[in-house]
């Protein structure tokens, strides 16, 4: 089995799990892969989550995933009993708030779970789009189905441990559906001693920044209520770790009364306390702030959709309160619509009455020709003379055109069709606009998921330059310094090496080079942090030189290959999103430029092809570019 572009760690397309073949990648993190695949026993797609922890594991050239290392592979294998553990536990639960676990297996050396494929776009997406932000209704129902999901995983005395708006699924149908827990991850980090992958900064309460940190329903609720605060305002609330001290976070109630009513605002606001203790302690209790009833949940992680907890919350729908009878059906048509239909009748009736009557005279009207039609005349001067000819008709005001002699009325003269090469650039633009957004929304993704991979890599790095590390040597030879771990006088495991040039590496080195997770500093102050592989940055992760540019995305040797943003930060500051080769970007891809977007094909980094201008006004500008300049382009 070979490995995918996208993610130097992923099985390729195409690859067979049993009765599972995989078609794509729709997820990764530090701990996993999720891909979509089709189920061809049950001729359905479905989502596969692999059991892949990047800081302990790597995958072999067999397509086998197997520990970096010795001693990884007791932390490995007792992450993948913990990585089953969470499936046996989910497999349990039947919400329409929470996605069905299907089954689960070993494979390939490691664990899969199978999951309903949740076809939709998730929270996260949805707050990606030009508004930023959901409907006051999209966000009660949001609040409806966080209540709902919560209160069933709890009742089970299981936590979701990382609810945040991508672990969100708005689905086609509208319900909301709660993916991805974090329970096998935190007790992986719990062990370990590190915060990789255990939490996402803007959304995680502050006990979870510390492994021993006690966490409970309080924890989640503390996320639920962030995500609930990004959806009100387009903006997450500040940082846990930033609270501490002076307190940045503003209260919603008071910032946002406009749009809600004060009870629901103070609940958001409540869990998002600080402090453990300021928050409910239940989602029940948190419920009763927001003054949503919800079912028992004694019973309700077996239920199932249409069972007794009531019709699912749809975003984008209106919500029907399940205890209001339905109104009867009527078998007559309401007293009104009789009387409307009355009249309509008469007013039919009277007019045949009189088309009969007047046949005669209807027949030579319409057989006769038309006359003419007579043009109004202004008022002619007063004298005793006869108006003047049309030719000699007093003088007008400027903007009145002078009045032609009397004619038969003429045929309305057509409407100019438009210029047909002017539409044909319009719509060849407007197609190629479309691929355009399409891989924008993919790039923005692995954007997001090398932005993580590198908040990882960062940590690892910590990690290696602790000054107590335990088993460091120090090595010197050819110019480099390291300080590290190391096995058959090689650098091996956690370290850090320092170059005569002034570069400096930081992470996991495997037979000397940095294998797996690590960070750089060059000597021209250019920095990479994510995922490496024989000593290159390869993978996920994020380059940036300070103040000049940023690139985030996916790594072949240095350079910017795949899907990715860059983003130079001079003035006009420049975002290009799409799919980049050798760094620059190629083919269909989004570029904007200060207040103005384009979106339509590149070549070597500049505009090439058919693509369309959206200014700051939202006016919009169809042309072909060649070589980054416009060769044609609609007023």
């Amino acid at each position: 089995m070979q490995m995918s572009s996208d993610n130097v760690q992923a099985l390729t397309p195409g690859t067979r799990l049993g009765d599972y073949r995989l078609d794509a990648v729709i997820g990764h993190g530090g701990f996993g892969i999720t891909y979509r695949a089709f189920d061809t026993q049950l001729a359905k797609f479905v989502a596969i989550k692999e059991y892949l922890p990047v800081e302990f594991a790597v995958r072999g050239g067999d397509g086998n995933v197997v520990p970096r290392g010795a001693r990884f592979a007791e932390d490995f294998a007792w992450g993948r009993e913990r990585f089953l553990d969470e499936a046996r536990a989910l497999a349990r639960f039947r919400h329409p708030h929470i996605v069905p676990v299907l089954r689960y297996f070993e494979a390939n050396g490691t664990a899969y779970t199978v999951m309903e494929f949740e076809d939709g776009k998730s929270v996260g997406e949805l707050l990606r789009e030009p508004a930023g932000r959901l409907s006051p209704e999209d966000v009660r129902r949001l609040a409806d189905g966080l209540v709902g999901g919560l209160s069933a995983v709890h009742a089970q005395g299981f936590l979701h441990r990382d609810i945040k708006p991508s672990n969100i699924i708005i689905r086609r149908d509208g319900v909301p559906v709660l993916i991805d827990f974090g329970a096998a991850r935190q007790a992986m980090g719990e062990r370990t001693r590190t915060l990789t992958g255990v939490l996402t900064p803007q959304y995680a309460p502050i006990e979870q920044y510390a492994l021993d940190g006690k966490q409970g329903p309080w924890s989640d609720i503390y996320a639920a209520a962030a995500v609930l605060h990004h959806a009100i305002t387009g903006q997450p609330p500040p940082d846990a770790a930033a609270r501490v001290g002076t307190d940045p976070y503003r209260s919603l109630a008071t910032m946002h009364a406009d749009r809600f009513e004060w009870p629901f605002l103070g609940a958001i606001d409540r869990g998002l306390a600080f402090a453990p203790a300021d928050r409910p302690q239940s989602v029940e209790e948190w419920a009763a702030l927001f003054g949503l009833s919800i079912a028992r949940v004694a019973d309700a992680p077996t239920q199932r959709l249409g069972s007794a907890t009531g019709a699912a919350p749809r975003l984008g729908a209106p919500r029907r309160e399940v205890d209001q009878p339905a109104e009867p059906v009527r078998a007559r048509p309401p007293r009104r619509r009789v009387r409307l239909w009355v009249v309509i009748l008469l007013i039919v009736v009277a007019g045949s009455a009189l088309a009969w009557r007047f046949r005669p005279e209807l027949q030579a009207l319409l057989s006769s020709p038309p006359p003419p039609v007579e043009v109004a005349q202004p008022a002619p001067p007063p004298a005793p003379e006869p108006a003047s000819p049309p030719s000699q008709a007093a003088p007008t005001p400027p903007q009145t055109a002078p009045t032609p002699a009397p004619r038969p009325a003429p045929a309305p003269a057509p409407t100019p069709a438009p210029d047909k090469s002017k539409q044909a650039l319009i719509d060849q633009a407007t197609r190629a606009a479309v691929p355009a957004q399409a891989v924008t929304e993919r790039a923005d993704e692995a954007a997001r998921a090398a932005r993580a991979m590198a908040g990882e890599a960062r940590i690892v790095a910590a990690r290696a330059a602790r000054p107590d590390l335990p088993n460091a040597e120090r090595l010197s030879s050819d110019g480099v310094s390291y300080v590290g771990q190391v096995n058959d006088g090689k650098r091996q495991g956690l370290g850090v090496a320092e170059l005569g040039s002034g570069e400096r590496q930081a992470g996991d080195f495997q037979e000397g080079r940095l294998n797996g997770l690590g960070t750089v500093r060059f000597e021209d102050d250019t920095r990479y942090a994510g995922q490496w592989h024989d000593g290159q940055p390869t993978g996920l992760g994020t380059r940036e030189k300070p103040g000049i540019e940023r690139a985030e995305g996916n790594f072949i040797s240095g350079r910017l290959e795949g899907l990715g943003v860059r983003r130079t930060l001079g003035e006009p500051a420049t975002v290009q999103t799409g799919e980049f080769r050798a760094d620059l970007l190629e083919g269909p891809g989004v570029e904007t430029v200060g207040d103005q977007r384009y979106a339509g094909g590149f070549r070597g980094g500049k505009r090439n092809g058919y693509g369309q201008v959206t200014s700051a006004d939202g006016k919009v500008q169809s042309g072909r570019w060649q070589d980054g300049k416009p060769v044609e382009t609609t007023p």
